[in-house]
């Protein structure tokens, strides 16, 4: 069995995961808000002691022995990691490691703390024969220490790092047949931020974080309409895209905020990294975009992304080809954390 753990700013979300012959299946798939009281929700105030107290109630929850559990998969997301697709000249294990410290420095800001850097090969470069692509992952000692303080303090083992771009370009290649040309562009809509990823066959590697999430959603409809956390985040997942449109109905006062200014600059947002994308990969093309993430299920965000955009946007399923008994309203929210077990498996 595979587990894992998505450790967000709002939720966290546990996957325990199983393989029988060529079938996968799930055992336990389960969430926890981070702070009951969403009244009392402060993104910026979340303790390493939280954390860890939601992961003892969720495991504790589903009867899982956090010391029996061996290879526990958890991710390290948003600006706390970098993960870049580079071209290097090939070369032996040792020299490899050293040029790639080399070049892990160009893109993380250090604050003076020593580089962790892991490797994935990808294969040879077709274009420059000497060289090899590899999926470059950069982050500091410090923030190694911290998620595996939360870990610890929780009662598991930290096992394996992982991020969350690569769980969800994991999830995408098990659970669909991508075609060889092109690329694939998944938008993971969470709570505190966006995951912006472009993955394909034979494509080059992006991916990106944009700080403009449901958290930005939530908080404008608190200061512009003066009312409670917990409140608007009820009329978000209700109202979806018309929670930012103004109208009275039966003489209440109903939530409005300048028309749809947030979800206009997110998509501002995605629309300039996929034009840098292209800028740098002048032959690729877009297959098809996948919308993943618990915001990601705003009624009529989906449409709102494909008009915005003009493209062809699904919902990105993560029991397409897994096994699971029972029914959920929002199967992409545990996007991640699926996507993290099968690294597992696989």
């Amino acid at each position: 069995m595979s587990f894992a753990l998505d450790i967000g700013k709002f939720s966290i979300k546990l996957a325990v995961l199983e393989q029988v012959n060529d079938t996968v299946k799930i055992i336990n798939l389960e969430k926890i808000n981070i702070v009951e009281d969403l009244d009392t929700y402060d993104i910026d105030k979340l303790s390493k002691s939280q954390m860890s107290a939601s992961i003892q109630d969720l495991s504790s929850s589903l009867n899982i022995k956090s010391k029996k559990v061996k290879n526990l998969i958890s991710s390290l997301s948003g600006s706390v990691v970098d993960t870049r697709q580079v071209s290097i000249l090939d070369m032996p294990d040792n020299e490899l490691l050293q040029a790639l410290e080399l070049e892990a420095k160009k893109h993380v800001p250090l604050d003076g703390t020593e580089a962790i850097i892991d490797y994935h090969h990808i294969g040879k470069d077709p274009h420059e024969l000497d060289k090899i692509n590899l999926l470059l992952t950069t982050t500091t000692k410090d923030k190694i220490k911290d998620h595996a303080e939360i870990l610890k303090n929780s009662g598991f083992k930290p096992g394996i790092f992982d991020t969350d771009p690569i769980a969800l370009c994991n999830l995408l290649k098990y659970s669909y047949d991508l075609p060889e040309t092109g690329a694939n562009v998944i938008l993971d809509v969470g709570h505190s931020s966006t995951t912006l990823v472009v993955f394909g066959n034979n494509t080059t590697y992006f991916s990106r974080e944009i700080e403009i999430a449901g958290n930005h959603i939530s908080q404008s409809l608190v200061r512009n309409n003066k009312i409670r956390y917990s409140e608007a985040e009820q009329e978000k997942h209700k109202k979806g895209i018309n929670v930012f449109d103004s109208d009275t109905d039966n003489n209440e006062q109903t939530i409005s905020v300048e028309k749809r200014t947030i979800l206009n600059d997110l998509v501002d947002e995605i629309r300039k990294t996929l034009r840098f994308y292209m800028k740098s990969n002048s032959q690729a093309f877009f297959n098809q975009f996948y919308l993943s993430g618990g915001c990601s299920k705003m009624p009529g965000f989906d449409s709102f992304v494909a008009d915005s955009l003009n493209v062809k946007v699904e919902f990105l399923n993560p029991m397409n080809k897994i096994d699971y008994e029972k029914s959920l309203d929002n199967p992409s929210e545990y996007s991640i954390a699926i996507g993290l077990a099968l690294r597992g498996l696989l």
